[in-house]
């Protein structure tokens, strides 16, 4: 049993400092394939000795908000959904909700709150449960109405992008705050 112990401490060790690097740092160090094979190594390790640490990768969300925007809790938990390649999985995760499935892009989560037809708050998911307010951001998003014709309250979550001629634009007009 400490043989599994400690493989497990190591592939969580091993698989959130892959993650810092991703998500924190935006230096990935490993390809996407190579963190879930990774991932799920711990998935089935986790399964098979029944212990799960509290870092592991298999119980957090993306990263920790680490910059000076406000923390806001999230009123619904923005999780990921375990990766799967059976349809009955999914099928069985959509139950009868309706549910709009897309393409997997790599983006950034935000979470859109409208009221009485006007954008009331925006925020990042954060680790899930926790994101930054971002409300202040959102008329530089060229395609994120700050109103909207329906008038109850609505929640909408979805990936914000960037293309890349664009953020190499972006970069070239940015002013280095060191120089």
């Amino acid at each position: 049993m400490n043989e599994l112990i400690e493989k497990n401490k190591e592939l969580v060790r091993v698989l959130n400092h892959h993650r810092n690097a991703y998500y924190n740092l935006n230096a990935p160090s490993i390809s996407d394939r190579e963190y879930d094979c990774l991932f799920d190594q711990l998935k089935r390790l986790e399964e098979q000795s029944g212990m799960i640490l509290s870092d592991s990768p298999t119980q957090t969300v993306g990263y920790i908000p680490i910059s000076e925007l406000k923390k806001v809790e999230l009123a619904t938990p923005l999780l990921s959904l375990d990766k799967t390649k059976q349809a009955q999985e999914l099928f069985s995760f959509i139950g009868s909700r309706d549910v709009l499935l897309m393409l997997k892009l790599d983006g950034l989560t935000v979470e859109l709150d409208y009221e009485g037809g006007k954008l009331i708050r925006a925020c990042t998911r954060g680790d899930g449960v926790i994101g930054e307010e971002i409300t202040h951001n959102i008329p530089a998003f060229t395609n994120v109405p700050l109103t909207i014709p329906y008038q109850k309250r609505l929640r909408i979550s979805g990936e914000a992008l960037i293309c890349k001629d664009d953020f190499e634009r972006l970069k070239l007009s940015l002013v280095d705050s060191n120089g």
